[in-house]
């Protein structure tokens, strides 16, 4: 069993799972840089790696793949963003198919905890309480 990190280099959470790994004796997760997953790079899985998806983070590179070309210093990813980032999850779970790997969380769910207003719903939907939205 190998693990695979869809992350950010230097970022806590692969940090973390590497550290989980080496206290629990397995081995150091690969981690695939969300940056080569932006630009299309192929992703390198394995049949049974066990694949997590990290959030892209903190990385400006990887945020600047994401929103696409304009003002670095505009506020939110906004639909672009959202666009880039849900295309890339449905390319993970492509290649996570082909290669006989097994992702750890859902794409669609993913996709759906980066969206504020569908998270709000599906809250409110399973009867969580929530402020009310605008």
């Amino acid at each position: 069993m190998t693990f695979v990190v869809i992350g950010t280099p230097g970022d806590r959470r692969p940090a973390l799972l590497a550290a989980a790994c080496r206290s629990s004796g397995l081995p150091e997760p690969r981690l695939v840089p969300w940056t080569d997953v932006l630009r299309g790079a192929e992703i390198p899985l394995r049949p049974g790696d066990l694949l997590r998806i990290d959030s892209p983070g903190e990385d400006p590179e990887a945020d600047a793949l994401l929103r696409g070309p304009g003002h670095p210093a505009r506020v939110g990813g906004g639909a672009t963003w959202y666009r880039t980032f849900t295309a890339a999850l449905k390319r993970i779970d492509a290649s996570a198919s082909r290669a006989g790997a097994r992702l750890l969380g859902d794409v669609e769910e993913i996709a759906v905890m980066f969206d504020k207003r569908r998270t709000h719903a599906r809250l409110l939907a399973a009867g969580v309480p929530v402020p009310p939205a605008p």
